[in-house]
């Protein structure tokens, strides 16, 4: 790194505070504008903004430590979530939007009412705001900048992790979502600059896709579905096929995210209407997909021939193999001065982008659903705000901590879907059943980490195989044993409330008791029909140009054709769709 790339680097930052602090008076208004930038997102911001919380510092190395040790299939463990995105962008933006709250966990008191509710409300505004949330920061963007600034400029772990924090912290705490949305989208723009500069080079280095092609082509490095297995292999459910079942039949709506997720909920609740938040959703899912995987899924086929292993020599003298680490590697292997700069600051904006939005959601819990619920009631919005502005500097110290003990993204993204896995149902049937109750939420919320800690040992003692399918079935069955009696055998929530809250979502599924009594229900096939053809239109279009680039032409153009004819009829029926 040189004084031309750094200056670069200070012109990135310069940008990034100049837009973030332009919005500081109009964040300051209220909570509603410092939380959800007064319902005013339109579509394409709030979408953008999706997309760069999602593009994190962590992720291109997350994304490559997969394909690295498995194949451009072992994308799949991301590819498999765009099922539920795409479910959020045809039946939970309308639902959500309708539902008017500030929070995914204010939410609560509006689906549930006495005690239970505000207790539950409570408990998930600690339980996401602050444990889960400090652990996501810390184990995902904190941990993947940390490794890019090792790699680039020699900081040692420490001076990583705190300088990255405070940049971070200071930049978010004044801006509000206003800020933090406008920011993400210059930051979006420049991180994809810089991987598909990096994504050039790379491929460049090894002489070409032809190159790249023939280098890896005896592997299966190159397959986009995992190998059937062969009956030497042993059990197939612990096979890379089975993991790859658990994932498409499984995964998706078992994990808590299966109804948009709080950071998505976030950002759709403040756009201004229902199609503007079908719309920023729509976006997320185009930009998060089809847009930024293929440069990373190609610099990191070319690392395998460039970097066989992505070995890290310890201060203690021993070797530990970072897959994640080829990466930031390759930038200092094949980019010349000044676009070293720019691919830092690529980094610092995936970074920033993630973080600041993390730390306005973390604070809008811990404020709307905690602080001003239960602790203050009676206070001023100016007490608020302050509040609001202080709250992210303690949620960036449990970053820190939680950075400091961890190792391998990869691990930690495994982590967090088992963990939440069993969760997702019930954030489903709490849509669609009118008999899901505040008892149903807390006890799968509870039992999940017993049940995460047990399964090994289940599993063995039931004399089913280990894999991803069994593992993720087992979550879920064995949480569902739980909630299921917990909610029959309490009470359901009020009519009152029921029909409050069906008279003003209009939600689908088994509502007929409360339906009955608050007029005609709402027709949800061609929602579902949507997004069927969605779900199939984003997949084929991430997948058939790749097919296209590794060499399989028949499945690349059948893909694209596909990949049409959905977007065609996705069209078709989004012109007759009427929203609100």
């Amino acid at each position: 790194m040189t004084w031309i790339d750094w200056l670069i680097v200070g012109v990135f930052f310069l940008i990034s505070v100049a837009l973030g602090t332009a919005f500081t008076k109009r964040a300051g208004q209220s909570l509603e504008s410092y939380f959800v930038s007064n319902r005013q997102l339109g579509w394409w911001l709030a979408g953008s903004s999706m997309a760069a919380t999602a593009f994190s510092s962590d992720t291109p190395l997350l994304l490559t430590g997969m394909v690295r040790r498995r194949g451009v299939w072992g994308v799949w463990e991301i590819l498999a979530l765009s099922i539920s995105t795409m479910l959020a962008v045809f039946v939970f933006a309308k639902l959500w939007k309708r539902a008017n709250v500030m929070t995914e966990v204010e939410f609560v008191e509006r689906r549930y009412s006495g005690k239970a509710a505000a207790w539950l409300r409570g408990f998930k505004a600690i339980y996401w705001g602050l444990l889960y949330n400090c652990y996501v920061l810390g184990a995902w963007p904190v941990t993947g900048l940390r490794k890019v600034l090792e790699e680039m400029t020699g900081a040692g772990r420490e001076t990583a992790i705190v300088l990255s924090v405070i940049l971070a912290t200071l930049y978010t705490s004044s801006s509000g979502l206003w800020g933090v949305a406008v920011t993400d989208l210059f930051q979006f723009i420049w991180a994809m600059v810089g991987a598909v500069i990096l994504a050039w080079a790379a491929v460049d280095a090894v002489g070409g896709f032809a190159a790249l092609r023939e280098s890896l082509g005896g592997t299966s490095a190159l397959a986009l579905i995992p190998p059937w297995p062969s009956g030497a292999e042993g059990s197939w459910v612990s096979s890379p096929f089975g993991w790859f079942l658990g994932l498409i039949l499984v995964q998706w709506w078992a994990w808590k995210n299966t109804d948009g997720g709080g950071i998505l909920v976030q950002r759709l609740v403040s756009c201004k209407d229902e199609r503007q938040a079908m719309g920023s959703v729509l976006w997320f899912n185009i930009a998060h997909y089809c847009l930024r995987s293929w440069p990373w899924i190609l610099t990191a086929l070319a690392s395998i021939i460039l970097i066989p292993n992505a070995q890290l020599e310890l201060a203690d003298g021993t070797a530990l193999v970072d897959h994640e680490r080829a990466y930031p590697r390759l930038i200092t292997m094949l980019l010349p001065t000044g676009l070293k700069g720019v691919m830092l600051a690529s980094f610092f904006a995936a970074f920033l982008s993630t973080v600041s939005t993390h730390l306005n959601w973390g604070s809008s819990y811990l404020v709307n659903d905690f602080y001003k619920r239960f602790a203050h009631r009676n206070a001023s919005e100016r007490h608020y705000l302050a509040v609001s502005r202080l709250i992210p500097f303690g949620l960036a110290l449990g970053a820190v901590w939680v950075a400091w003990s961890i190792d391998s993204i990869g691990q930690a993204f495994t982590l967090i879907l088992n963990v939440s896995a069993g969760i997702g149902p019930v954030y489903l049937l709490r849509w669609f059943w009118w008999r899901i109750n505040p008892w149903s939420e807390m006890t799968a919320m509870l039992v999940s980490v017993p049940m995460l800690l047990i399964r090994p040992h289940a599993l063995t003692w039931l004399g089913l195989p280990h894999g991803v399918l069994t593992e993720l079935l087992f979550m879920v069955l064995g949480t569902a044993a739980c909630w299921v009696p917990a909610t029959l055998l309490t009470a359901p929530v009020d009519r009152e409330t029921l029909a409050r809250f069906y008279e003003a979502v209009r939600p689908p599924g088994w509502w007929k008791p409360v339906a009955t009594a608050s007029g005609a229900r709402e027709a949800w096939g061609l929602s579902l029909w949507q997004w069927g053809l969605g779900t199939v239109a984003i997949l084929t279009t991430t997948l058939a140009p790749l097919s296209l680039v590794l060499g399989r032409p028949w499945e690349g153009w059948i893909g694209c054709a596909v990949a049409a004819a959905c977007w065609g009829g996705l069209a078709v029926t989004l012109a007759r769709t009427s929203v609100r």
